[in-house]
């Protein structure tokens, strides 16, 4: 039993060893994550809780709100583990060896389940017990028994997540290892996915206007599929005890019995998703060639589209940014009114602060020199100095992003009416923004390199440089905003703007010269014991 428990925190600390820097140890690193993961469903709960309980206190309904953060929190837990089961469960490459050991099958299968329950426990309970202080302040029932039965019903309810990621995972993990356009359609599925969560965030706020007229039809809306959501209800409201039990017995045997079907076949599982069939349909052709600039370019591009995480990581802001501009287009007359209405006061340094946003989740290359992985001997071989390659690497995010910026920029410049001054200097701020971007981002991957990884994912969604090299820009983009708060009124929008770009420029500059300087000793150490 030692043994067990010493593979669950082996595979916990490996799930969350991602954020290691230097030579810090795993176990902070883990903090570190988890500390950031506790973060997140803190703010998400907070935020939602908040909106979603005064209509509810108004109708009579509170208690509805424990029954909509358990969906919440079952629903952040399963995207937040859902490429994390693929890989961390089916998709590691450190199965041969794991395999090999003195360890059965069925071990190994229960301990990166567990690791994954222990990772959604956490983001699971920030989210329900923020919930449930906000219930007890808008005079829920239940006194000072709530949080204590919260905490009971949390255990319990992590198991949802865990076992939708674990079953999701694994049919993701089939379908990438026999699909034969695999990409493509994990690149699909991932954009309709995108596209559905954030046309169902963009509609939270009306549904939460609506909520206390419609709290009958909720909670008969729930019969059925939402009944554990309901039983925490019953239980932490009303303190039964039956609906309690009912709630674990709900979770806990759907649970252990796919977790006994994986473990059960685990070995011939992996070994099968593994597996690759030779191909007969080999024809001679002609080999063409080109430069070693376009080889490194097209190679950056099968990286970034051929990885659906990759993609789908860093692709949310170049949907946005064309996506508000159509949406300054649609409601231009309304624009217009608020304009009338705001007279002397510019918008289009906001407009800069909104782009510039979009544009830092665009993090392509703070991936990816991570994403070489035990690749790297060869780009480190290749007749190309580090100088030209951090080029490549940089030039292609700037040329996904441009795209995205000038139809986006265009766009709100119609929609808002600005001048072509204006518009023009906001093109010109949206594009050093994103040069500054594109060295800052390798800087730190150079810095803070992943290329031990278990798979892609992990170097995509939990490296330190993939976090920091969106995080970091974002204090510009808060001085450009106190910039247009004390002084709107005495410098025009021109002035304002000219003064970004000139901002902008700086740190354009120094982000490059500080990859010149450092980059080349930096990748010359990559790989070094």
């Amino acid at each position: 039993m030692a043994n067990f428990f010493a593979l669950v925190k082996l595979n916990f600390l490996a799930a969350l060893s991602s954020m290691r820097m230097g030579s810090k140890k795993r176990s902070v690193s883990g903090m570190g994550t988890l500390v950031l993961l506790a973060g997140v469903s803190l703010y998400i709960s907070g935020v939602y809780s908040s909106l979603f309980a005064e209509p509810l206190a108004q109708a009579g309904a509170l208690s509805l709100l424990l029954v909509f953060m358990s969906l919440g929190a079952v629903l952040i837990g399963f995207l937040f583990s859902l490429f994390a089961a693929q890989g961390m469960v089916f998709g590691t490459r450190d199965n041969d060896l794991m395999l090999s050991l003195p360890i059965s099958p069925f071990s190994l299968m229960l301990s990166r389940t567990l690791a994954l329950y222990l990772e959604n426990l956490v983001s699971t309970v920030f989210v329900l017990l923020p919930a449930g202080v906000i219930y007890l302040w808008y005079g829920g029932d239940g006194g000072i028994l709530v949080l204590p039965i919260l905490l009971v019903c949390t255990l319990f309810l992590t198991l949802i997540p865990t076992l939708l990621s674990l079953v999701v995972g694994f049919l993701l993990a089939l379908f990438s290892s026999r699909a034969t356009h695999k990409a493509l359609m994990g690149n699909l599925m991932n954009l309709v996915f995108l596209v559905l969560l954030l046309l169902g965030s963009f509609r939270l706020n009306s549904i939460a206007a609506g909520l206390g007229a419609a709290a009958g039809g909720i909670r008969a809306a729930f019969q059925g599929w939402g009944l554990p959501f309901l039983l925490v209800e019953g239980a932490v409201c009303r303190g039964s005890l039956l609906d309690l039990l009912a709630l674990c017995v709900l979770c806990l045997l759907p649970f252990l019995a796919v977790v006994w079907l994986f473990a059960r076949r685990y070995k011939a599982i992996v070994t099968g998703l593994t597996a690759r069939s030779a191909r007969s349909d080999y024809k001679l052709g002609r080999l063409s060639s080109a430069g070693q600039r376009r080889a490194l370019l097209n190679k950056e591009a099968r990286r970034w589209f051929g990885t659906p995480a990759y993609l789908f990581n860093t692709c949310v802001g170049l949907i946005l940014l064309p996506g508000a501009g159509v949406a300054s287009l649609i409601y231009r007359s309304s624009i217009q009114e608020f304009l009338i209405l705001a007279e002397g006061i510019p918008l289009a340094p906001l407009l800069v602060v909104g782009a510039c946003f979009c544009l830092s989740t665009v993090a392509i290359t703070g991936s990816s020199i991570s994403l070489e992985g035990k690749y790297l001997w060869l780009l480190k071989s290749a007749p190309v100095s580090p100088t030209q390659l951090f080029g490549i690497k940089a030039a292609f995010q700037l040329l996904v992003c441009l795209p995205s910026l000038l139809i986006g920029t265009v766009l709100l410049s119609i929609g808002f009416f600005l001048s072509l001054p204006e518009a023009i200097l906001l093109l010109v701020n949206n594009f050093l923004f994103a040069l500054t971007c594109a060295p800052f981002g390798l800087w730190l991957n150079l810095h803070f390199p992943k290329l031990d990884a278990v798979n892609d994912t992990v170097v995509v969604k939990r490296s330190l440089s993939a976090m920091l090299s969106s995080l970091l820009p974002m204090p510009l983009l808060v001085v450009f905003f106190l910039l247009w708060f004390f002084f709107m009124i005495q410098l025009s929008s021109l002035v304002l703007l000219a003064i970004y770009a000139v901002i902008l420029a700086v740190a354009a500059a120094l982000s490059c010269l500080a990859l010149l300087r450092q980059g080349p000793e930096l990748f010359r150490r990559l790989g070094e014991k």
